[in-house]
């Protein structure tokens, strides 16, 4: 009988941990929850579409590759008619 007293136990303290575990598990789901939901609407707010992310990042970069190599030629011009003016 006295096994039986503390499996008892053991089993209700598990249950409490078990329980107490849970309520944890859901209130960070509920704080996930809440986070993944402002997030959406920021990007909504922004003026995009949750769903195309990754197609308006391919052509976020697509345009900001186009805007650095447009940038490094420019400043290679400037810096070859920076050294012809050096030279005179």
């Amino acid at each position: 009988m006295k096994d039986q007293i503390e499996h008892f136990r053991e089993l209700t303290d598990k249950l409490k941990n078990l329980s107490e575990k849970k309520i944890r598990l859901e209130e960070q789901f509920k704080s996930k929850k809440k986070n993944l939901t402002d997030l959406i609407q920021e990007i909504r707010d922004a003026g995009y579409e949750p769903k195309n992310l990754g197609s308006i990042i391919k052509e976020k970069e697509s345009a900001l590759k186009d805007a650095i190599e447009n940038f490094d030629k420019e400043l290679q011009t400037v810096s070859t008619q920076l050294s012809e003016i050096e030279g005179v």
